[in-house]
């Protein structure tokens, strides 16, 4: 084992330094509280659909659809501080939403999209 402790050593900095740079970017990427209109409302991980969902009522958020992430939510509402009344009522951050909608699904996703524009 000690010719792979250099290894070990150069894997345990990279992961250092990347979560360390993930989580500056997270943070550095997040909505101000101000912030309105359609945006990704997360929770911490393991939260019940239930409380998310109660969470997003009270903070008069309009929900759009859920991820695949379960504590991943879309949601919109233009009256301004949507971010900060998210923030308030349990999520980890508001971030703005992708521009494409994600499917956890790869290639198959894509084949089935591409065969439904090809129907009459």
């Amino acid at each position: 084992m000690p010719g792979h402790r250099l290894a070990l050593l150069l894997f345990a900095a990279v992961l250092a330094l990347w979560l360390g740079g993930m989580a500056f970017l997270m943070r550095q990427s997040a909505l101000p509280p101000t912030a309105s209109g359609t945006m990704l409302a997360v929770f911490e991980p393991g939260t019940p659909e239930d409380a998310i969902f109660a969470s997003l009522t009270r903070a008069n958020a309009r929900v759009v659809r859920p991820t695949g992430l379960g504590f991943i939510w879309v949601v919109s509402d233009e009256e301004a501080g949507l971010a900060g009344r998210l923030v308030e009522e349990g999520a980890i951050g508001a971030y703005r939403d992708l521009p494409i909608s994600p499917t956890i699904a790869g290639c198959f996703a894509f084949a089935d999209a591409k065969v439904a524009s090809l129907m009459p």
